[in-house]
């Protein structure tokens, strides 16, 4: 069986059980909806119940057999420690589904607000050629590499072609699915400019250099950053190592020992388990610092 057909199975499956039973969260539900997944909010907390439910029952099956049959486990306690490792189960589960949506919002908003300077740019072009905002959406649909920023453009044009929404209403449906907060400003911004001078030209120039004084912004913090991981790192790549080891060697000439170790040991540590975590240290730490482009 296909795994589109075993996933769609599955989905229908579970909203048929529990979709009268879906529990009603207003704010995740907004948090949902920008999260680009996409089953509606419905299928999604129906199928997150039924992995609930079929993850509980499998977990407690096998560990009620392996306690059992394989341990010899007398079987109220076989009983209990199956329930325990099926809670256990569940929780993971659900976790799971529920921060699902929020890593996709966060990886999508970076996606975004990293890439959104270049499709304004190219927008503003296009509207001092004189098209209307529908035929710019649907260009930025054909040239945008990013998915995020594609997805929202492609889900305007399809709620004014395929649903007939007007064009004010369906910048708002993209603007409470847009998980930037930088986007779904300037989206407001397209929208009170269509209901009032029209001018889009003026207000995508503007954006333009908004974002690019933004962009200036971040460079200069993420330099000065930088300049402060580079004298961390001086310290604590040469000068910290170069110290514990003309210390340790002064220690070995007398003798002495720390902690149970000899100063060879302690060498052998810095040098082959101390120095190499603190290079992946600064790995970790560059990789959260430097900003993400495509």
């Amino acid at each position: 069986m296909p795994k589109s057909e075993l996933a769609e199975r599955v989905k229908n499956a579970s909203f048929r059980l529990f979709g009268k039973r879906i529990p009603n969260f207003p704010v995740y539900k907004q948090i949902y909806q920008k999260s680009g997944i996409g089953l509606i909010y419905e299928s999604y907390m129906a199928v997150m119940l039924f992995s609930c439910v079929l993850s509980f029952v499998l977990t407690f099956v096998v560990g009620l057999f392996l306690h059992y049959f394989l341990f010899s486990t007398p079987i109220y306690r076989g009983i209990i420690a199956a329930s325990s490792l099926s809670v256990v189960s569940v929780s993971i589960v659900l976790i799971s589904y529920i921060a699902r949506p929020l890593w996709l919002i966060r990886q999508r908003r970076a996606q975004i607000d990293s890439s959104l300077i270049y499709t304004v740019g190219y927008m503003g072009v296009l509207s001092a050629g004189g098209l209307p905002i529908e035929r710019v959406f649907s260009r930025v649909v054909e040239v945008e590499p990013r998915p995020a920023i594609r997805e929202l453009a492609t889900k305007f044009v399809a709620n004014v072609r395929m649903f007939g929404m007007d064009v004010a209403s369906s910048l708002d449906d993209v603007r409470l699915h847009s998980p930037s907060d930088i986007f779904a400003k300037l989206l407001l911004g397209i929208m009170n400019t269509i209901k009032t001078s029209g001018d889009l030209k003026s207000l995508l120039v503007f954006e333009t250099n908004r974002l690019l004084t933004l962009k200036r912004e971040q460079l200069k913090k993420t330099l000065s950053a930088l300049i402060a991981l580079s004298e961390l790192y001086v310290t604590a790549m040469v000068m910290a190592p170069i110290t514990f080891i003309i210390m340790l060697t002064i220690l070995s000439v007398l003798g002495t020992t720390q902690f149970g170790l000899s100063p060879a040991t302690q060498l052998n540590l810095i040098v082959f388990l101390g120095i190499p975590a603190i290079c992946i240290m600064f790995i970790v730490l560059l990789d959260g610092i430097l900003p993400k482009e495509d």
